[in-house]
């Protein structure tokens, strides 16, 4: 049960979940916080498994009796992992109405009911009154663990009702070594850690799915624009089907690294080192007071987009681009 085990820099955490149930001293909410690619998810399923398997032991579940054997085949009728229908949209009542339908019933297998809820943060307010009403009044044996990479998005209130689980990223050297094992091409390692702050999954991520390319035709794409080859309204038809909260992401990383080059920093403090001519040239081009305020800008607009705002793609990278243009024109 791979994907049902924990990580290995989630030891702490792994055994203070163990420990409140030996202890028979488990909450009935949890809230699984912290920087995106640290494997929450990954542990919130492993302490489902631990939970509702037959022959326990500290490291997890046995992974071979019934239950665990339902859990691997998708079909465990007292376990349910709620999410968005499709990545970065907001999780609704209706599916919260049923959530709580689930959590209120007798465990068919006779222990308990467990519900993971990821992203958190990711339910309209209809949807988190809703769920509000049954983490103050929980059905008989059911926990809730509530995953969130944003929980100050969250309801005050949900987190009050919660025990907080807190996940920071691996020290390097953790991170380095399992990230290693999980690459075709060990190189990476580096390179990802630094452009992923140090978050192994997120590395993974961005090597499975080839953003390393993506970011570097990004990057080849403002050059282009730097140097007149493109128009703003030309590079934003090739962007607006991209993931628009991280490509801004990326813009946003790159204007950081300008700031600290217009202030002098050495170039080793950088996460971008591998366009430092274009950081330089940005950094060169305009001042630092500039640059905060663009950067501002599209933090301002990701975070529309991560809250489920309904942006027109092509005219948010038409404004992205020439915004950046202006930057090196002023």
């Amino acid at each position: 049960m791979k994907d049902w085990s924990i990580l290995p820099w989630q030891n702490t955490q792994w055994e203070q979940m163990v420990h409140c149930q030996q202890s028979d001293n488990l909450a009935h909410a949890y809230l699984l916080k912290g920087v995106p690619g640290t494997g929450k998810l990954q542990f919130a399923k492993a302490l489902a498994a631990y939970l509702l398997c037959l022959n326990p032991r500290g490291s997890g579940a046995c992974g071979h009796c019934k239950e665990c054997e339902l859990l691997k085949a998708g079909t465990h009728p007292d376990f349910t992992l709620l999410e968005p229908d499709d990545p970065g949209r907001p999780i609704r009542i209706d599916s919260i109405r049923k959530l709580n339908d689930f959590a209120h019933k007798t465990a068919q297998q006779g222990g308990r009911r467990v519900i993971i809820l990821s992203p958190a943060e990711a339910m309209n307010v209809n949807a988190a009154n809703a769920l509000l009403k049954c983490l103050e009044e929980p059905g008989d044996d059911t926990i809730f663990l509530l995953v969130s990479a944003r929980s100050g998005d969250m309801l005050p209130t949900i987190r009050s009702r919660c025990q907080q689980l807190n996940f920071s990223t691996p020290v390097r050297e953790v991170a380095e070594q399992w990230l290693s094992t999980q690459l075709d091409d060990p190189a990476m390692v580096n390179q990802l850690l630094d452009l992923t702050v140090n978050s192994p999954l997120e590395a993974k991520r961005f090597a499975d799915q080839g953003l390393l390319e993506k970011r570097e035709a990004l990057a080849d794409g403002l050059k282009g624009l730097f140097k007149g080859k493109v128009t703003p309204v030309e590079l934003a038809k090739n962007w607006q089907s991209s993931d628009l909260a991280l490509t801004l992401s990326w813009i946003i990383g790159w204007l950081d690294d300008a700031v600290k080059l217009g202030l002098n920093a050495d170039a080793s403090v950088l996460r971008n080192r591998d366009q430092l001519k274009m950081l330089e040239y940005i950094s060169r081009k305009s001042d630092a007071r500039a640059l905060l305020q663009e950067r501002d800008w599209l933090m301002s607009q990701r975070q529309s987009l991560l809250e489920g705002g309904n942006l027109n793609p092509q005219m948010l990278m038409e404004g992205t681009f020439c915004r950046s243009l202006d930057l090196v024109l002023a």
